[in-house]
């Protein structure tokens, strides 16, 4: 059975006519992230994530992957251009608002070398040096 061509909530009929790499542009821009600061939350090179903004390759399913992990865009989206650009923040909950977190964590210089030191020490840290992490974390909460 053919289906009806209704335009989905939140999508545009011309989405359908851009090229992937238009659409991972245009997503880009809306979400206020630079060509730098997407490729290394996506851990691609700039050269690639440029190259599939000017449609010079296609994304890697790692790509894809990390996309999906890493940023809100609507991966059927992204490829199709039907439905909505970015997935429905109501349905994430938690996940939605970490999220933010760590956009906002990598929009920030400073910031994104405190959160890859603590995730080394997390990772790789001795119980005591979790213990003072853990303790000041604790202590310095504003909502404890």
């Amino acid at each position: 059975m053919r289906k009806p061509n209704v335009t989905p909530k939140g999508s545009n009929n011309n989405d359908q006519t851009l090229t992937i790499g238009k659409r991972l542009r245009m997503w880009r821009k809306s979400s206020s992230l630079n060509l730098v600061a997407l490729s290394k939350l996506i851990h691609v090179s700039q050269g690639s994530l440029s190259d599939l903004e000017n449609d010079n390759s296609l994304p890697s399913a790692r790509t894809l992957a990390n996309l999906c992990l890493f940023t809100d865009i609507e991966i059927y989206w992204l490829l199709t251009g039907v439905g909505s650009m970015v997935r429905d923040s109501n349905m994430e909950g938690e996940k939605s608002e970490l999220h933010d977190d760590l956009m906002f964590a990598m929009s920030d210089n400073k910031l994104r070398h405190y959160v890859k030191n603590l995730i080394r020490v997390y990772r790789h840290g001795e119980t005591k040096k979790l213990a003072h992490i853990e303790g000041f974390l604790v202590g310095a909460d504003p909502k404890n």
